[in-house]
């Protein structure tokens, strides 16, 4: 009779065992899942060097160099607020590209053509070039 209930029991915490054990793998991909839905991006800013439409490819010299990214089909790409396509980016271009990192490539999700600041020179040009206020007339002499 003691030997019966030494089983059951035996037997039971080692169902229990088990049960925990096969339980736990379960939850972790779930966990890993979750990770990968978020996927970590970067913004690679600087100025455009070239552009390959038919490859899909841009090259863009940021602080750290020049960077070849990969540019994904279903890519925003815009120049100000307006949609354009990737052939209408030229060179010397000023971008900022949203990246992701895909079989360690960086894949571009946006690019963002910023338009170029007039440059000071020709600021001050117009303002010199602004007629000047007339003097006041000088009173009549008697």
């Amino acid at each position: 009779m003691k030997l019966s209930k030494v089983l059951v029991a035996v037997l039971a915490c080692a169902s229990f065992i088990l049960a925990q054990e096969a339980a736990a793998p379960a939850a972790a991909p779930a966990k890993a899942e979750k990770g990968a839905k978020k996927e970590a991006t970067t913004v690679v800013k600087g100025t455009v060097v070239s552009v390959d439409a038919i490859a899909n490819t841009i090259v863009v010299k940021a602080k750290k160099g020049e960077e070849t990214i990969s540019v994904e089909a279903g890519a925003k790409i815009k120049s100000g607020k307006a949609d354009v396509a990737l052939g209408d980016i030229k060179a010397d271009a000023k971008v900022a590209v949203t990246c992701k990192t895909v079989d360690g490539k960086k894949v571009a999700t946006m690019i963002v053509e910023t338009p170029a600041a007039a440059p000071k020179a020709a600021k001050k040009e117009k303002a010199a070039a602004a007629p000047a206020a007339e003097p006041a007339a000088a009173p009549a002499a008697k």
